[in-house]
């Protein structure tokens, strides 16, 4: 399984009928700061990153968290 089927697999159940793509934009899909958080942490623990405070200012969307993963592994 790669990081965007993670991903896709932890929103699934906030996606309300809504198709995740890389280009989607996480507050198009209703995905608030404290929601963006909780996913962070669940990937933090799962694939064993660590994202810092600032990291997450610069998520907007899929492809930018596939990025910031790629850039920590």
């Amino acid at each position: 399984m790669d990081y965007f089927d993670k991903i896709n697999e932890r929103l699934s159940s906030k996606l309300k009928g809504k198709t995740l793509t890389k280009e989607s934009s996480l507050r198009d899909l209703g995905i608030d700061s404290l929601g963006l958080v909780d996913l962070v942490f669940e990937l933090e623990e799962e694939i064993g990153v660590q994202f810092e405070d600032d990291d997450l200012l610069k998520i907007k969307t899929v492809q930018d968290l596939l990025d910031l993963i790629d850039a920590k592994k």
